[in-house]
């Protein structure tokens, strides 16, 4: 007799529950950056943002880096990036992208407010063509992925190349809300869904990443270490 093979993407009712205590313990963590979330939500943004638990993990991966350079790739108000910060080593610098002109300039007051203008710079436009002038500035300790999907392959490329040895990649949004593997519904799904499949083929190509994994959080989170 075999033990059953076990998954962590497995849904167990017991789980949920655990799931459900520490997301309560989890919900002072919404005033680490509240006035965001206020923003997000009055800007009809909230629900593309990270969850406080992901932001906990962005930290935690942020300290766990070292990171003193880093880039995100999607700002939209800033509350990933205030977690970002937040883990980010004394005198770091936060480089974040973003395309829309209304979500820099909510970012930027976000930013302003919390006293982290000092050390976050918003750069406003293509986030591909943003990063082609943050080459110059490489090599980079933390990448965040956040942004439209379809271009998901290219950032992580960039990322493997313009991160330090040991450097960290991180993504969030990857499951696509269950169509990573659908094909045959709408023709912009479809195209989202083979992007994020490439992605996945970057993310464990061995010549780029030595180590890669992925979090199993609501949308997923996936890690690459250089």
């Amino acid at each position: 007799m075999t033990d059953e093979k076990r998954s962590m993407f497995r849904k167990d009712p017991q789980n949920q529950q655990v799931v459900e205590y520490l997301e309560k313990l989890m919900e002072a963590d919404e005033g680490v950056a509240g006035h965001v979330v206020e923003v997000m939500s009055a800007g009809n943004m909230g629900a593309a943002r990270i969850s406080a638990a992901e932001g906990r993990i962005l930290e935690a991966l942020v300290r766990a880096a070292n990171a003193k350079k880093v880039v995100e790739i999607g700002t939209l108000a800033g509350y990933s990036g205030h977690w970002i910060a937040r883990g980010m080593s004394e005198g770091g610098r936060l480089y974040t992208l973003e395309k829309d002109p209304s979500c820099v300039s909510a970012a930027k007051d976000c930013f302003e407010r919390s006293n982290l203008s000092r050390k976050v710079t918003v750069l406003e436009g293509a986030a591909l063509e943003n990063l082609k002038t943050l080459s110059k500035l490489a090599p980079f300790d933390f990448c965040f992925i956040d942004a439209d999907e379809e271009s998901y392959p290219a950032y992580l490329r960039w990322a493997a190349a313009n991160l330090r040895p040991g450097g960290m990649a991180v993504a969030s949004g990857i499951f696509l809300k269950g169509k990573v593997c659908m094909e045959g519904g709408e023709p912009s799904d479809n195209v989202r869904a083979r992007a994020m499949r490439e992605f996945f083929h970057v993310l464990f190509d061995g010549d780029k990443f030595v180590s890669a994994a992925v979090i199993p959080t609501g949308e997923g989170m996936a890690i690459g270490i250089k």
